[in-house]
């Protein structure tokens, strides 16, 4: 793919150019404070904009107006040859506002995919070179010789070498990903004899592109920084973009299709392992099922009034067709776009082949409104420009993110630029009878995303599979007695995030994923050692490649396993061996510890408590209870056992293994472990009156008054954590503050806090609802003492005093002032952002004892 462009014809034409929005123009300004050209020390940097906000076109527009009119020629590089072509484009559509100075514009877009040009074509006249970060690594240094014996020099090096005087602007788009080792090593590679692109130009400027800069802070810089020296030069709030209307909002929607796949061996190991795509035979598979299909076009009939105009990702030309048709057999305004068709050129498919021309025609249709659907094989051609787009469909799950993230931005413009407020994201999944690591929308930025899209909990989904496998080997007599809770259920997880190279086919390409490595119990201690030891071993640079030779690796893995593990008892779901690679392939690319993030919840889902519960009820009245709990909202047992059934049969089978481990101990002379009889679940309405005239008939959390809500009796204690159901375990709370309460114990009769250490206020969720009361300043007091009620675990707050720009709160004696002092920043911006008060300071004091 080549372009040479005459910048004059287009500057004569009559076209509009791209209005930059206030976010854009202020990266603009960045980008010219930190590339300095008449500077001896070049410049080297991240722009970070979300997805949606035109991270490419503005990188583009800044490079035509300050980098091209100096005859500095740019490499613009990325992970996948799915990016390329919208560079390509947005530099075609910009070339018209380079200056004057410059009369044509040569662009080479590289790579192995069979649309794009080869490296081999690469010419020194080009100004733009955009090619795979692959391309680039294998066609920097080649140790081939030609038949002369010399060694072989590339068009590529050549390019690179001819910068040596002008210097060379390098842009790298998804850089977050550059750590990998065959990047970083592309990049600043410091080997005399495979120096990087730094070694070879002294003058080069380096410029990173990115939706999701993870590596933000100290601790996890690594080599993130070691590329982009100036760190992030500037960053977009995608928060404030959706407020501004430069993006639409998403909801994301998952859908299930009620398919099940099974995956075999060779599958599992192209999915998981070798983080590949579905192959093209399972693909064809979900493409001409016809019910699956028919599902997608009853999703969108049921719905098509609030979808507004959809793009709906399919994966065959066929499938295009089939729900073209069956939307228009109901009315609807539908068309489809496709090119490539693999078949007889005599056949019928061949014939109703689309042409260039014919998808042309019906995306402007689309564009006009005389279309409601447009449906496309995958990409709707990249680059292609649809602004007012509501929802987006996307038919099968991926394992690529950067497919994923580039479909869901079809969706993402918001009404500044033509969309709309709000982004319809429909995600449609199968149920795969093993975990495969799909890719998940980037979700952040806003709390309203992060409540729009729950099921991504990728942890607690590994959690769910592994206990239901244990169910599944008890039901079909593999073992006679399920084990512990306990030994199953991890208590917390490491989050690696791992760059991984695809070679598969012509389409090389480069990733991150990010994958979970479950910690148990008995294996806490053992993986805290091994993590310490091999972030302080000089590790092979074997580890950091993308490409892992797993032959090479194997003895070094079976080696650290004898030393650090005992593979009987540690080797969880068969997964020790593939862990340990996860975390030191992390360690070694990133240079930093992966994270670990503790099951604080646990304890509540102890199948073992809850089948001592109801293990001596009846079947109807276990059924009932059981049913009850599994549809309580808020809880994880859908997540876990997707059905009540497979809930009731894991309670039963926990029950089995109760009694089994009881008369196990009787045999061996113990004791046998005494049930009592379960306690009630209810109090009667006497009691619960008794209780809230005890409680001064007001929520003992924030105060709020019968009158003004609804009042709920609370278990101190929860019944599911072995609370009684007693009126000295129970207290009145307000609705919202029982639900905030959820599955904690607090006791908000007691006036002094009975923690041993002060809690974050972050994570006392600060945005829950406000009261229903007309009276600002009341609403106010009861959102405060609220929240430093919740900070204390008890009722600590006696007054709260709102009078002037000091606030006051006065606390019950033996409660710690200095406490809730080292949160008052976080509490300040709550009350300005959230409460709309411009308060300047808070007092905090606590009563003396004789008060």
């Amino acid at each position: 793919m080549y372009a040479s462009i005459n910048i004059d014809q287009l500057r004569n034409a009559n076209i509009s150019p791209t209005i930059p929005f206030e976010h854009q123009k202020d990266a603009f300004e960045a980008l010219s404070k930190t590339f300095k050209f008449d500077s001896q020390k070049p410049g080297s940097g991240i722009l970070a904009l979300p997805t949606g906000a035109g991270k490419t076109f503005t990188a583009v527009r800044w490079l035509s107006n300050h980098v091209i009119p100096k005859n500095i020629k740019i490499l613009w590089l990325a992970p996948s040859f799915y990016l390329l072509e919208q560079a390509f484009d947005t530099f075609k559509k910009n070339a018209r506002d380079i200056p004057e100075t410059k009369k044509t514009l040569n662009i080479r877009c590289v790579s192995s995919h069979p649309s794009h040009a080869n490296a081999s074509s690469i010419q020194l006249t080009d100004d733009i070179v955009i090619m795979t970060i692959q391309t680039a690594i294998k066609n920097l240094h080649t140790d081939a010789i030609d038949r002369f014996g010399n060694k072989f020099e590339t068009a590529f090096r050549k390019f690179i070498d001819s910068c040596r005087e002008k210097g060379l602007f390098v842009v790298v788009d998804e850089a977050h990903h550059s750590p990998a080792y065959g990047c970083r090593n592309l990049l600043i590679g410091e080997k005399d004899s495979a120096l990087g692109l730094r070694g070879l130009l002294p003058n080069l400027h380096l410029l990173g592109l990115t939706a999701t800069p993870t590596y933000n802070d100290k601790t996890r810089r690594g080599w993130l920084w070691k590329i982009f020296e100036n760190g992030i030069i500037y960053e977009a709030n995608k928060a404030s973009l959706i407020t501004q209307k430069v993006l639409a909002k998403p909801n994301y929607i998952e859908v299930s299709t009620g398919k099940e796949w099974e995956v075999d061996d060779t599958l599992y190991e192209r999915l998981v392992k070798e983080h590949k795509d579905l192959p093209e035979s399972i693909i064809d598979k979900l493409a001409t099922d016809k019910d699956r299909n028919n599902f997608i076009v009853h999703t969108y009939l049921s719905n098509k009034d609030a979808y507004g105009k959809t793009i709906i990702f399919a994966d065959r030309w066929f499938q295009c067709v089939y729900i073209k048709e069956k939307l228009c057999e109901q009315g609807i305004k539908a068309d489809a776009i496709y090119s490539h068709i693999d078949a007889d050129p005599g056949s019928a498919e061949a014939r109703n082949k689309r042409t260039q021309d014919d998808n042309k025609r019906i995306l402007t249709e689309f564009k006009d409104g005389k279309l409601d659907v447009l449906i496309n094989v995958r990409m709707l051609t990249e680059g292609a420009d649809v602004p007012n787009v509501q929802t987006v469909f996307i038919t099968r799950q991926t394992t690529s993110s950067i497919l994923m993230t580039q479909m869901i931005g079809r969706a993402l413009r918001g009404e500044k630029v033509g969309g709309s407020s709000d982004a319809n994201i429909i995600l449609f999944f199968d149920e795969w009878k093993r975990l495969i690591d799909w890719a998940e929308p980037e979700v952040g930025g806003t709390e309203e995303d992060k409540k729009t899209y729950v099921r991504g909990l990728y942890p607690l989904e590994y959690i769910s599979i592994r206990l239901v496998e244990e169910l599944s080997k008890f039901i079909d007599g593999i073992i006679d007695v399920p084990m512990e809770f306990k030994k199953i259920c991890p208590i917390g997880w490491y989050k690696t995030e791992i760059v991984y190279a695809d070679s598969d086919s012509n389409h090389e390409s480069m990733e991150a994923f990010t994958e979970f490595v479950m910690v148990y119990e008995h294996t806490q201690a053992k993986f805290d050692s091994f993590l310490l030891y091999i972030y302080s071993t000089n590790l092979a640079d074997e580890w950091s490649k993308e490409y892992l030779d797993n032959e090479l690796v194997q003895p070094q893995i079976e080696q650290w396993i004898d030393l650090w593990f005992d593979y009987e008892t540690d080797n969880m779901g068969n997964k020790l061996n593939s862990d340990l690679i996860k975390i030191v392939r992390h360690i070694a690319q990133n240079q930093s510890l992966p994270s670990y993030y503790s099951f604080e919840e646990r304890e509540i889902y102890d199948l073992d408590k809850i089948a001592n519960q109801v293990i001596e009820f009846s079947s109807r009245l276990k059924h009932e209870y059981l049913s009850k709990e599994f549809s309580k909202p808020g809880t994880l047992w859908k997540t876990f056992y997707k059905s009540s059934i497979r809930f009731e049969t894991a309670v039963d089978a926990a029950i089995r293994s109760i009694i089994h481990r009881n008369i196990y101990a009787n045999e061996e002379g113990q004791n046998f472990v005494t049930i009592n009889t379960p306690d009630i679940i209810e109090l009667t309405e006497e009691e619960k009156k008794q209780i809230k005239n005890r409680d001064g008939r007001r929520c003992l959390c924030c105060g709020l008054k019968g009158e003004e809500d609804n009042l709920q009796i609370d278990h101190v204690l929860p019944f599911s954590m072995g609370g009684k159901t007693s009126i000295d375990n129970s207290q009145t709370l307000c609705g919202k503050c029982n639900r905030l309460k959820g599955k904690n114990e607090i006791d908000f009769r007691i006036k002094v806090t009975k923690l041993r250490e002060p809690k974050k206020l972050k994570e006392l969720n600060l945005s829950f609802p406000y009261a229903i009361l007309n009276d600002k300043k009341r609403k106010t007091q009861i959102i405060i003492t609220r929240i430093v009620n919740f900070f204390y675990h008890c009722q600590a707050v006696s007054k709260v005093n709102l009078q002037g720009s000091i606030w006051e709160i006065h606390l019950y004696a033996g409660n710690n002032p200095a406490w809730l002092l080292q949160q008052k920043a976080e509490l300040l911006k709550f009350i300005k952002d959230q409460l709309d008060y411009h308060v300047q300071d808070i007092k905090v004091t606590a009563l003396d004892k004789s008060e």
